[in-house]
C-alpha cells in the first residue's frame, strides 16, 4: 500500500502494528536449522537465507547497525521458514530459493564475479580448477553460492576421477600419481580420449547426474574385472561405492520431472496437509491446507487423501510424480484420472526409504514446526520414536531408594503434554530386597500392566523408564509376562540418550528438540513423584 494513503499519525500506527506482528512471528520460529524467507508488505521476496538456528539469526537483524540490514528491515512485513535436516541442505535450498525469486536483497549472490564457478578447461587433456569469469572457452559449472560448497564439490570430483591439475605433459608422473590420487594424463600414460570420457563423468557428477556416472562406473567396472585387470576394476568399485553413497546422502538432485510431495497429520481435530513443489529438482513452492475433521465425511486417512488429491488437481498442474505418506484408496482409478486430466503417465507413490522418503519427512518436520506447542511436541516425539500412533497418553515409572532401604516407585501419566495427576500412581516394592532397580522397574510395570489388563487403568500409547538399557529389558518382560502391548522406551541420565527396543544404540536428540524437551519434563516429574513418596514413607516408619 503507498505511503501517501496514511497521515503522520497513521503511520506511526500501521508500522508499530507491523513490529508487534514481525516479532511475534520471530518468537515462533523454531531453534533449528533452515532456510528463511522475507517478504514485503506486498508479498514479494526481498531477501533469502539460512541459518543453524532460524530464531536466533532471524532475531539478530534487528540488532545489526549497518546501513544495508536497517533498510532491509525496514521493508520486511512477514517471515516465512522451511527447515531442513542439515545444513548442507539448507545452503542448497537457499541457492535454489535465490535462483527461483531473486531477493533484492540476494543481489550479491546473483552475481557470478563474486561466487566462482568450476570450469574445466578445453584442451587435450582438460583440467579442472576455479573460475570468477565466464570466458569463451572451456565448460563452467555454477556459480555456488559459498566457497566451502564449491571446494568441497570440486575435492569430490578431483578425488573420485583422479583428475589431473598439471597444464602440460612431464618425464615423470606427479606426486598426486604416486598417491593414487592423479590417472597420470600429464604424462601420456592413459590415452586422451579414455581421460576426456573420464572427465565427462565428472562434469556429469558435478551437474548431479548421478545416476548416469554410476551405471557407468558399474559398467566399466565389471569390463575391468572381466579382462583381469583387477587394479583398474578396483578404482571404478571404489567410485562407485563412493558415488552410491552420496546418492543416498543426496535430499535435491536434478530430474527430467516435476514432482509434488504431499505429507499430512491426520490424528488431530484438524486436519494439515502441506505440498512442496519440485520443478526437475529445485523446490518452486509450498502449500499448506487445513480442514475440520468434524466437517469431513470421511474417517479413515486414505479416503481423505483421495478426495483431496481429486479436488486439489483439478485446479492445479499434475506432476509426474506425487510422493504421499499412504496410498489413497482406489489408487489405481485415481493414477489414471489424474493421467487423464494431465495428459500424461502419473505416479502415485509411498516411499519407504531413500531420497523420496527423507523429502516426505522434511514436509512432515515443517508440518510439525508448524504446529508448536504441545501438539508440535507429541508429532515430534511421534517422529522420532518411529510411533504408529500419536502418544497423546504417556506414562513414566521412576524408581527411589535410599541405599536399598525405603524402596518406592512412581508411575504418572501426562495427558496431551501436561501432568494428568488423577491417574498418578504410587508402589512400595515387596519383592526387592536391596538395591536393585532392574526387579523394581519390573514388579512396578507387572502391576500396572496386570490392572490395565484389566480395565481398572487407562493402557498408555508410551511409556517411559527413567534408566537405560537395563531398566527397559526389565519393564518388556513384566509387558511380556502379563501380555499388554504398549511401546516402551528408557531415558538415561547422563547423557540424556533414549534407549528402544528396536536399535541396539541409544537415540540422541539434540537438547532444542521438542521431543527430548516433553520426554525430560515428564520424567522429571516422575522422579519428583517418587522422591515425594520414598521421604513420606521415611516418615511414617520413624514415627
Amino acid at each position: 500500500m503507498p505511503e501517501s494513503f496514511f497521515d503522520s499519525g497513521e503511520k506511526l500506527f500501521f508500522y508499530s502494528l507491523m513490529d508487534t506482528y514481525i516479532q511475534r512471528k520471530i518468537r515462533s520460529l523454531p531453534h533449528q536449522t533452515g532456510c528463511y524467507v522475507m517478504k514485503s508488505a506486498e508479498g514479494i521476496v526481498i531477501y533469502i537465507g539460512k541459518a543453524k538456528d532460524l530464531r536466533k539469526r532471524v532475531s539478530s537483524y534487528w540488532r545489526a547497525r549497518d546501513i544495508k540490514t536497517y533498510e532491509l528491515t525496514k521493508e520486511i512485513a512477514d517471515v516465512e521458514y522451511i527447515l531442513t535436516n542439515t545444513e548442507a541442505e539448507s545452503l542448497i535450498l537457499e541457492a535454489q530459493l535465490i535462483q527461483r525469486y531473486h531477493p533484492k536483497y540476494n543481489i550479491d549472490l546473483q552475481t557470478p564475479g563474486r561466487y566462482a564457478f568450476i570450469t574445466i578447461t578445453d584442451e587435450e587433456f582438460p583440467r579442472i580448477g576455479i573460475a570468477r569469469r565466464l570466458e569463451k572457452r572451456g565448460i563452467f559449472i555454477g556459480p555456488y553460492p559459498s566457497a566451502a560448497a564449491r571446494n568441497a564439490a570440486l575435492a569430490a570430483a578431483t578425488r573420485l576421477f583422479r583428475l589431473c591439475k598439471k597444464k602440460s605433459k612431464k618425464k615423470h608422473p606427479c606426486f598426486r600419481y604416486h598417491l593414487g590420487a592423479c590417472s597420470g594424463s600429464c604424462t601420456g600414460i592413459i590415452p586422451a580420449d579414455e581421460y576426456r570420457a573420464t572427465v565427462k563423468a565428472a562434469e556429469k557428477f558435478l551437474r548431479g547426474d548421478l545416476r548416469d556416472v554410476i551405471t557407468d562406473s558399474e559398467h566399466k567396472m565389471k569390463q575391468a574385472a572381466a579382462a583381469e585387470k583387477f587394479e583398474q576394476a578396483a578404482v571404478y568399485r571404489d567410485r562407485l561405492l563412493a558415488l552410491r553413497k552420496l546418492e543416498e546422502q543426496a535430499v535435491s538432485r536434478p530430474k527430467l520431472y516435476d514432482q509434488d510431495v504431499i505429507n499430512g497429520l491426520f490424528e488431530t481435530d484438524e486436519i494439515r496437509l502441506q505440498i512442496f513443489h519440485f520443478n526437475r529438482g529445485i523446490i518452486s513452492g509450498r502449500k499448506e491446507y487445513t480442514f475440520d475433521r468434524a466437517a469431513i465425511q470421511r474417517d479413515e486417512p486414505a479416503d481423505m487423501l483421495s478426495d483431496f488429491l481429486i479436488q486439489y488437481y483439478r485446479s492445479c498442474d499434475v506432476p509426474r510424480e506425487i510422493i504421499l505418506p499412504l496410498f489413497p484408496s482406489a489408487r489405481r482409478t485415481l493414477e489414471h484420472s489424474l493421467a487423464k486430466l494431465a495428459g500424461h503417465a502419473v505416479r502415485l507413490i509411498v516411499p519407504r526409504k531413500g531420497i523420496r522418503k527423507k523429502l516426505l519427512d522434511l514436509v512432515k518436520k515443517n508440518l510439525v514446526s508448524a504446529l508448536g506447542g504441545s501438539t508440535g511436541q507429541l508429532h515430534e516425539l511421534q517422529i522420532a520414536l518411529r510411533l504408529k500412533s500419536l502418544p497423546t497418553r504417556i506414562a513414566c515409572v521412576d524408581i527411589s531408594t535410599l541405599s536399598g532401604t525405603h524402596t518406592v516407585g512412581s508411575l504418572i501419566q501426562f495427558l496431551n503434554s501436561q501432568p494428568n495427576k488423577g491417574e498418578y500412581r504410587r508402589f512400595r516394592i515387596k519383592g526387592v530386597s536391596g538395591i536393585n532397580d532392574f526387579a523394581a522397574v519390573e514388579e512396578v510395570v507387572r502391576r500396572f500392566a496386570a490392572r490395565a489388563k484389566e480395565g481398572k487403568e487407562k493402557t498408555p500409547d508410551l511409556l517411559i523408564i527413567d534408566g537405560g538399557k537395563g531398566q527397559l529389558s526389565s519393564a518388556n518382560k513384566a509387558l511380556s509376562e502379563v501380555g499388554v502391548s504398549i511401546p516402551v522406551i528408557s531415558l538415561a541420565k547422563r547423557f540424556e540418550e533414549i534407549y528402544t527396543l528396536a536399535s541396539r544404540n541409544p537415540l540422541r536428540l539434540s537438547p532444542k528438540s521438542p521431543a527430548l524437551q516433553l520426554v525430560r519434563s515428564i520424567r522429571d516429574e516422575a522422579h519428583r513423584f517418587a522422591i515425594a513418596y520414598q521421604r513420606k514413607s521415611r516418615r511414617l516408619t520413624v514415627r
